[in-house]
């Protein structure tokens, strides 16, 4: 497809475009700020503090309050945050999802077969414009995140391209992204940035040969150990039974998945 073919008819934002601009829900850039001295004077103090922090088009917006008080030698502090979700192609700001959903289908959609759809993706929103016949591998990899989205078989075979969906391993290539809408995504990354005792285990285990089939085979270990915290080789081995391994590394994965779940109970 062209990148004339890709712009959005309503407000020229290629797919492509919009999905790399998708951001994260607390992480950016305060784009505002204000301190304002609401009263001082008979012993009380009033400080206001207002920050609004966005991350891009298609993010959720943050703004954060805080309020301090000072009465009679006491401090009082209130933070409220409330979210607001902006729509992708306009920049409008909408106080629910649902709001800026038909906000978009009224005034965007204009016949496409493409829906917007927040997705949490390793404790993070990203908001994205998603056609109804993506997988959810593919999305991934347009978002950036191709450790977990291998495309190795491509036919749900291998179990390279494995993600954990609420907490359960799942083939990301005959997933569609349209359908994980609400649940809860964890893909290598979200796994390596949480330090999991799996990856370290993985590296003393010397696992790892030509590394393709690597973080599938994490991400099946990390859904394995949340369910099952003390596994033995056979429920290791049935766990693993889905994920394929073209340089024959199988038997290093058994003492790595055991030397992750020592190091999770406590031990060394």
């Amino acid at each position: 497809m062209t990148e004339k073919e890709e712009k959005n008819s309503s407000g020229g934002v290629s797919r492509r475009e919009f999905l790399k601009d998708a951001g994260l829900l607390v992480s950016g850039t305060a784009i505002g700020s204000s301190i304002l001295l609401a009263a001082c004077g008979d012993g009380e103090t009033v400080t206001e503090m207002a920050t609004k922090t966005v991350t891009g088009a298609g993010s959720t917006a943050t703004k954060t309050v805080t309020t301090t008080e000072q009465v009679g030698g006491a401090t009082v502090t209130d933070t409220v945050t409330e979210s607001r979700y902006i729509c992708p192609v306009d920049g409008m700001e909408f106080d629910t999802l649902d709001e800026l959903k038909e906000h978009y289908a009224e005034v965007h959609a204009d016949g496409d077969s493409s829906a917007l759809t927040v997705l949490n993706i390793n404790g993070k929103e990203y908001s994205a414009e998603i056609e109804d016949y993506w997988t959810l591998q593919y999305l991934l990899c347009e978002l950036g995140l191709t450790g977990s989205a291998k495309t190795f078989c491509d036919h749900g075979a291998c179990g390279s391209c494995t993600v954990n969906i609420d907490h359960r391993p799942v083939l990301s290539c005959m997933t569609l992204a349209i359908e994980c809408e609400g649940k809860s995504i964890e893909t290598i990354e979200g796994i390596a940035e949480a330090n999991h005792p799996v990856i370290e285990a993985y590296i003393k285990n010397d696992v790892a040969q030509c590394g393709y089939c690597i973080p599938g085979f994490i991400t099946t270990a990390k859904a394995l150990l949340d369910k099952n915290p003390d596994p033995s080789t056979d429920e290791i081995k049935e766990a693993l039974g889905g994920n394929l391994c073209r340089c024959g590394s199988y038997v290093n994965h058994i003492p790595a998945i055991k030397q992750a779940a020592q190091t999770l109970k406590g031990g060394s």
